[in-house]
């Protein structure tokens, strides 16, 4: 959930991002999109410190990796079930988990959801928060500004921000 509405990948990004690819120490923790794992086929780096949240959320579960004995080139984003611990999640898994995740936001809503709008939702906010659009389009990985510019007309209300909506910090 985090890694689509909070980092702005695409499922495909999700599902092949790796134990390596999270990088929660340092002053500027990021996430690592491998070049040829994203649509562009370019790497691309997604700031982790611009929500402490998400940085929370990653750290601790790499650390569950860690304990589960995952090395650096191993699935980060995988199952839980007891036979199949650490294995990799296809796409429709990723998505399943995407929209039982969401099903707080009910049902109706629910069923008008993937996981781009989770990409849209984290480069709105992004802008909105007052992340310069080349930082935004570099994130997004797009190839140019002015796709990452037809996001700026979305007003983003405090009181209703994606962290209220989904039940995370900003």
């Amino acid at each position: 959930m985090r890694v689509g509405c909070y980092c702005g990948l695409r499922v495909s990004e999700i599902g092949k991002l790796t134990v390596g690819d999270v990088v929660v120490e340092g002053a500027r923790p990021h996430l690592r999109l491998q070049k040829g794992h994203t649509k562009g086929k370019k790497g691309r780096r997604v700031q982790l410190w611009w929500d402490a949240g998400t940085l929370g959320d990653l750290k601790a579960w790499k650390a569950v990796r860690a304990s589960q004995g995952a090395t650096e080139g191993e699935a980060f984003v995988c199952s839980v079930q007891s036979n199949r611990v650490g294995q990799g999640l296809q796409r429709a898994a990723i998505r399943r988990r995407f929209l039982s995740a969401c099903k707080g936001l009910g049902k109706d809503r629910v069923a008008t959801l993937t996981i781009h709008h989770g990409r849209h939702t984290f480069i709105s906010h992004a802008l909105a928060g007052g992340r310069s659009l080349a930082e935004v389009r570099d994130a997004a990985g797009h190839a140019n500004v002015a796709i990452t510019s037809g996001y700026l007309h979305v007003a983003v209300d405090e009181d209703a921000a994606v962290g209220d909506l989904f039940g995370g910090n900003r």
